[in-house]
């Protein structure tokens, strides 16, 4: 197992209060010390999404990124705003009697 694998098997998502979240910073803990560019392997390791899933969503054109020639790599800025795009916010609910829609 490779340092930067055991080293995104330690990482762990940070709950943040969605009210104050700071778009721009980043959801992980440590989210720095990764390289610019990651592995699926480095992807497996992080997200915990299997490797062929990951490939899968590549072949679909559904996570963002860069094939040179025939390796895959993910950028980390990339990737943290993808998954940031597709987390989910809950609707702020007023009073016990708020209407539902």
């Amino acid at each position: 197992m490779s340092e930067l694998t055991r080293a995104c098997r330690q990482f762990r998502w940070v709950v943040l209060d969605l009210n104050a979240m700071d778009h721009s910073a980043p959801m992980l803990a440590n989210f720095e010390v990764l390289p610019d560019m990651l592995t699926a392997k480095d992807l497996e390791a992080l997200l915990q999404i299997d490797r062929k899933t990951i490939y899968a969503y590549v072949q679909r054109g559904l996570i963002p990124h860069v094939r040179i020639e025939s390796n895959v790599r993910f950028s980390k800025h990339q990737v943290m705003r993808w998954l940031e795009e597709r987390s989910f916010q809950p609707r702020m609910v007023h009073g016990k009697g708020a209407k539902r829609q």
